[in-house]
């Protein structure tokens, strides 16, 4: 227990040290800005403010509370505060599903199903949240990722009735066998409106489902179809793939944007230090521990107790389904 309570103290010592060297900041600055925004109430109100939502985001804060390791807690307080109020919803549910236009399809299949058959691809450096025995591997044509942009945003930025700077097109990555991507959210600063285009995949693939939670508090797996385009509101709500892909190659494009109309003139990193309250780090006995154990692998989430290591992807005693009622 000594022992355990010295690692405890180093840790938040490790933390304090790690907030003055990259932002600037002693934990101090931090409550006292914490104070300024929120005068000691929690948790604000959530947004959106649905009954389904309020319940998803109480149950993670409680997950994240009962958290042992001190800076994984404070990384999936992170993510949560900004998942729960401080990120704006801009859409009912957060997701949409629509065809993407089937030219566009058509020429980016015969494309990269040409770069498979001639070795044409590369293999993509590691990623903490993508797990399986053989990585993934990737195609680099900047042509085509530049194209999906300019020839989709109007179509992002009808689904958000809003205009829309681009960030990034990310792809085009073909996840390979045994593959699996656990469930995140993306930057808070810049990774707002977003969708995955699935392009294509090998004859020899299994479903594999996007699983994703709505501003009602439901789970949805969908399984994407070749040309699909599913819309979502990356930084807030959950998502991944966390079963196994099964199968030669699986791939898609990652399309980032952010609100142009004054989204940059705020810090919305720092705005999540600030709202995360004073007593973050307070320590839950294990007998007062209810909820299934969370932990944070860079910026991921999983449950280890669960099939698939996150609770929703099916039915089970170990793990049982919800009433997602929103």
């Amino acid at each position: 227990m000594m022992v355990d309570s010295m690692y405890s103290k180093l840790a938040l010592i490790f933390l304090g040290l790690l907030l003055a060297a990259v932002h600037g900041m002693t934990e101090t600055h931090r409550v006292e800005e914490h104070l300024k925004r929120y005068g000691g109430d929690w948790p604000p109100e959530y947004i959106p403010n649905t009954p389904g939502w309020k319940r998803q985001m109480d149950k993670r804060f409680k997950q994240v509370l009962e958290m042992d390791n001190r800076h994984k807690k404070y990384d999936g307080w992170m993510q949560t505060v900004n998942m729960a109020f401080l990120a704006p919803n801009f859409t009912e549910y957060g997701m949409g599903l629509v065809r993407a236009p089937e030219d566009l399809t058509l020429t980016l299949q015969h494309e990269i199903r040409t770069a498979i058959k001639d070795g044409k691809t590369r293999k993509e450096h590691s990623i903490d949240a993508i797990g399986g025995p053989n990585g993934c591997d990737f195609v680099d044509r900047p042509d085509l990722t530049q194209r999906v942009v300019t020839e989709l945003q109007p179509y992002t930025e009808a689904w958000v009735g809003m205009p829309l700077h681009p960030v990034l097109a990310y792809g085009f990555r073909l996840y390979l066998n045994e593959s699996d991507l656990n469930m995140h959210v993306d930057k808070a600063q810049t990774h707002i409106i977003s969708m995955i285009y699935h392009i294509d995949r090998s004859e020899d693939s299994q479903p594999w489902p996007v699983l994703i939670e709505d501003f009602k508090g439901n789970t949805h797996e969908i399984e994407l179809q070749p040309g699909d385009i599913l819309f979502y509101e990356s930084s807030k709500c959950l998502h991944g793939r966390p079963s196994k892909y099964y199968g030669s190659w699986y791939t898609s494009v990652f399309v980032h944007y952010y609100p142009t109309n004054g989204w940059m003139d705020t810090d919305h990193n720092m705005e999540c230090h600030y709202a995360i309250p004073p007593w973050w780090d307070t320590e839950v006995p294990p007998q007062d521990k209810t909820q299934e154990p969370l932990d944070i692998l860079g910026t991921s989430f999983k449950e280890h107790n669960c099939p698939n290591e996150w609770h929703r992807t099916r039915p089970s005693d170990a793990c049982p389904k919800e009433n997602d009622a929103g």
